[in-house]
């Protein structure tokens, strides 16, 4: 009888009295694409990092074609021939994108490499694989995460891994890149490759994967084929009968014409300079009433992150943004805070949090939140803690404890963290990229509710997202970013007008 590709047995690991994954037995045959699906905080990136070697088990085993791999050890499995992308990407941002492709391989290493050389084998990677790169010679660090998503992916197949994992690989991906990254998958799988699909998206998973997997709270729910089951039926598993009704339901029709209100955002003539890497905006007006809800969509690179940061005050710009009548300075973050103006950006672990400090600290860490806790220069830690404990709970983060760092807990309960502190602002405009990015779809729903009783309660919201159902479900208005210009509005329903949009196919 022929050995599991991969076989694990009583595999378990502990956070102190946490269990983040229950003792799990499974396994997974050569030639087959299995897709692993869970809440945040189900236990899903912990297995993911548990055969990487990342993280050293606390109990059970290991084996890829019959032989044992050492736990803890990331050498091992990779020469053992595991290859992983992981959520939060471990790009070197200093170097190049060939330079990074390069990074782990035997045959790229020596005194000299010359770069011509790295750069022609990056561009041959992609284009055997039909994911664009960019220039090969830019510099990770400037790069949009859709392009570092696609670098991640291209650096584990580079290797001819016999069991390739993969943690959420299409939050950043558009849907013709998702296309062709599963035709990739697709032959990989027929070459007799082991793929992990790890993801909350229930369509993708059915619709790629020949068998899924759910797990809850640590544990190995259940395992059935992709044919035999539902995305109702997938969620319900998931989250629950109840919960998975209310995600189901269809986005609620929001109003085409609205009574006139006050005007909370205007923005005239707004450009920014090109940085390295990164896309000029291009003389952008919007306004946006008090209690709108507006979309822009785009594929991540053409001006999103920069037309947050320039609403906000972390960039330099030219034109005029106005916040209920008053003129903010340009490049001025204390100002656009004061006047109401709040960020959730669209890259938490860089942009958001400080991963080594704690769940507590994390939560009070913007200006405005931390002086709600101070006194003459002092924390109060009691009221931070109980602050922290509201939170954790009203918004579902699971953590093994609130004094642990932040930077250990799954990507969707970190962006749960940074959203939950930053609605705790109360902002007048509120700038959401992509806020849902890596969240199961019960939290999602909760998180596109807040937004609809955030702009209900008077604020202003701009929803910057690359996920068209999203912006279709939310929003009232919607507009495309393409090249750091901004399209006129279209129905935010119109997602054959907005695809030729964001692909620049229409003017």
């Amino acid at each position: 009888m022929t050995a599991p590709r991969l076989a694990l047995q009583a595999l378990t690991k502990r956070y102190g009295a946490f269990t983040a994954l229950a003792p799990l037995d499974l396994q997974f045959p050569a030639g087959r694409i299995h897709g692993i699906l869970g809440e945040n905080g189900a236990g899903k990136s912990t297995f993911v990092r548990l055969i990487a070697g990342v993280t050293r088990p606390d109990g059970g085993s290991i084996a890829i074609d019959g032989t044992p791999l050492v736990g803890g050890d990331p050498r091992a499995s990779r020469a053992a021939g595991v290859g992983v992308v992981h959520q939060h990407f471990a790009l070197v941002g200093a170097l190049s994108v060939a330079e990074n492709l390069a990074l782990g391989r035997p045959e790229a290493t020596g005194p000299w490499i010359a770069p011509a050389r790295l750069a022609a084998e990056a561009r041959a990677l992609a284009d055997a694989h039909g994911l664009d790169i960019g220039d090969p010679t830019a510099a990770c660090a400037a790069l949009p995460v859709g392009t570092q998503a696609r670098i991640e992916i291209l650096r584990a197949l580079s290797a001819s891994p016999r069991v390739l994992l993969l943690d959420e690989p299409t939050a950043v991906l558009t849907p013709s890149e998702t296309d062709e990254l599963f035709a990739s998958l697709r032959r990989l799988r027929a070459a007799g490759m082991l793929v992990l699909f790890i993801t909350h998206k229930l369509e993708e998973a059915l619709g790629l994967c020949d068998a899924v997997s759910v797990f809850r709270r640590g544990a190995l729910v259940t395992t059935v084929g992709a044919h035999d089951v539902t995305a109702r039926e997938l969620a319900s598993i998931m989250v629950g009968a109840e919960a998975a009704a209310a995600v189901a339901a269809p986005p609620k029709p929001r109003r085409a014409e609205r009574s006139p209100e006050p005007l909370a955002l205007v923005v005239r003539g707004c450009s920014t300079d090109a940085a390295s890497g990164r896309v000029a905006l291009a003389r952008v007006d919007l306004t946006l009433a008090a209690g709108e809800i507006c979309g822009i969509a785009g594929v991540d690179g053409n001006g999103q992150d920069e037309l947050a940061a320039a609403l906000t005050g972390l960039t330099p710009r030219q034109g005029t943004v106005v916040v209920h009548g008053k003129t903010l300075a340009a490049n001025d973050v204390r100002a656009a805070s004061d006047a109401g103006v709040a960020l959730i950006p669209g890259d938490r672990r860089r942009e958001a949090l400080a991963l080594g400090l704690s769940v507590v600290e994390n939560a009070i860490l913007p200006r405005r939140l931390l002086g709600r806790f101070s006194r003459s220069g002092r924390l109060d830690l009691g009221a931070a803690r109980a602050f922290a404990t509201a939170l954790t709970h009203e918004y579902r983060v699971v953590a093994p404890s609130l004094s642990h760092p932040i930077g250990t807990l799954s990507g969707g309960n970190q962006q749960r963290v940074v959203i939950g502190r930053t609605l705790a602002l109360a902002p007048r405009v509120l700038v959401a990229v992509n806020p849902t990015r890596g969240l199961d779809i019960q939290a999602a729903a909760q998180i596109h509710a807040l937004l609809a009783a955030s702009a209900a309660g008077g604020a202003a919201v701009l929803v910057l997202s690359t996920d068209l159902d999203e912006l279709a479900r939310v929003c009232d208005r919607l507009f495309v970013l393409y090249r750091g210009r901004l399209s006129t509005a279209i129905a935010p329903t119109d997602r054959a007008r907005a695809g030729a949009l964001m692909a620049g196919l229409a003017g």
